[in-house]
């Protein structure tokens, strides 16, 4: 009986160190389904910032593509961050989105780890095939190498940036495509030591570009599999109680 009940404490304890190291933390997600039509998001909000666009404006609309429900329409470029109340400490995340565009010759733009005015930024070019990593200071300062995808227009694609420490980097895949990012290699990865945390933003280009399904958290694991851990948890400590 001894031996039995020393058994069951040690597979609690393992589920246990399990549920930690897998359930990290959600830091934010939206994917606008809540949001009114023709109304700006409610969970997002400007960021004073001398890059904004004074024409600039973000709206709910139905997708263009009739591939989901409600996405976010943005027209020109800004800084919108999300209303959470760890926003600026925010340093070490994965941030994970979708995001088109509907011309060429725009410059598409990412910026996170907003410190004032500073701020990182993943952009792809006006050629809609170049992409690279900038910090800006008030100039553009590129850091390493273009590097090229095809990212058409009018097509969704899925994003998921990674911020760790002063290593950064960018993969990309079409929005339907069902490979793991685990599995896909980064596109980009960058090293700098120039800001340390602060909140993203939403993604806009100089025009018309629709974002959904934006979600941050800590590690991986918290993108896809945020109430996982806990629950089986509970399901396997079920299954032992009944056993005594």
């Amino acid at each position: 009986m001894l031996k039995r009940r020393c058994l069951c404490l040690a597979v609690i304890a393992v589920l246990l160190v399990f549920a930690s190291v897998a359930s990290g933390a959600l830091l934010f997600s939206d994917d606008f389904e809540r949001d009114a039509v023709g109304k700006e998001p409610n969970n997002f909000e400007m960021y004073d910032h001398p890059q904004n666009s004074g024409s600039f404006k973000m709206e709910i609309e139905e997708d263009p593509e009739g591939e989901s429900g409600n996405v976010l329409h943005t027209f020109g470029y800004a800084l919108w961050i999300p209303k959470a109340a760890s926003r600026d400490d925010w340093s070490d995340f994965i941030w994970e989105w979708d995001w088109m565009w509907a011309n060429t010759g725009e410059y598409p733009g990412t910026a996170f780890r907003i410190t004032d005015t500073d701020y990182y930024h993943f952009s792809p070019r006006e050629d809609n095939v170049n992409i690279g990593f900038w910090y800006y200071d008030g100039g553009w300062n590129q850091i390493g190498a273009l590097v090229q995808y095809d990212f058409q227009t009018n097509i969704w694609n899925r994003y998921q940036v990674t911020s760790n420490g002063n290593t950064f980097a960018i993969k990309i895949k079409r929005r339907d495509d069902p490979t793991p990012f685990a599995d896909i290699a980064p596109l980009i990865e960058a090293t700098d030591d120039n800001l340390q945390q602060g909140p993203l933003s939403a993604c806009g280009t100089n025009t018309d570009a629709w974002v959904d399904n934006l979600i941050v958290g800590e590690t991986e694991g918290d993108l896809k599999f945020p109430v996982e851990p806990m629950g089986r948890l509970a399901r396997t400590w079920g299954a032992i109680k009944k056993q005594y």
